[in-house]
């Protein structure tokens, strides 16, 4: 239990209904989670605490892609661009997985060939190709228990919908949207 001298009002009430939410999730290893939160908590400075959650994400995010080879990226080329190739479909909108930007009309400037993407961006890392929800891969801030009562809708939408900049940018549009 978060002790009720340490933390403010608002802070009790993001512990109680993160608890809450993952008791309701049934989730795994619950108390080292919780003691996470608490860790987070105790992070008294705003900016900083956004900063580590951001962090958070989007190593969750990376392990998650990494863990479970959403994307299968083989020599190069996703699931979704071998399935084209393979069915001889020669029209293809963008060649290298999601990193193209249709307003700028090439591929992102952070993508490494080698290495993948070079920034923390959270709306890259939950973006899914049409291709990918078809096989039933959609993810959404709100679903990480982490961004779901740290954050506001406002800051969460921002979040998933900035395409393309880096985390800088992305915290302070989070500290402007509080």
């Amino acid at each position: 239990m978060i002790p009720t001298a340490k933390y403010t009002k608002s802070d009790q009430q993001i512990y109680q209904k993160t608890k809450k939410y993952l008791e309701r999730k049934k989730e795994t290893h619950m108390e080292e989670k919780m003691k996470l939160v608490e860790n987070i908590l105790e992070i008294q400075e705003l900016e900083k605490r956004y900063s580590y959650l951001y962090d958070f994400i989007c190593d969750y995010l990376d392990q998650e892609f990494q863990k479970k080879d959403i994307c299968g990226f083989h020599c190069g080329i996703c699931k979704r661009r071998r399935d084209m190739i393979t069915r001889k479909i020669l029209k293809d909108t963008y060649g290298n997985g999601c990193c193209y930007s249709y307003l700028k009309g090439k591929t992102c400037e952070y993508l490494e060939p080698k290495n993948g993407c070079r920034i923390k961006n959270i709306a890259c890392k939950i973006f899914t190709c049409f291709y990918l929800r078809r096989q039933g891969y959609r993810y959404h801030v709100k679903d990480i228990y982490f961004a779901r009562y740290f954050f506001n809708s406002r800051q969460l939408f921002y979040m998933e919908n900035t395409f393309f900049v880096d985390k800088p940018v992305i915290l302070e549009g989070i500290m402007k949207r509080r």
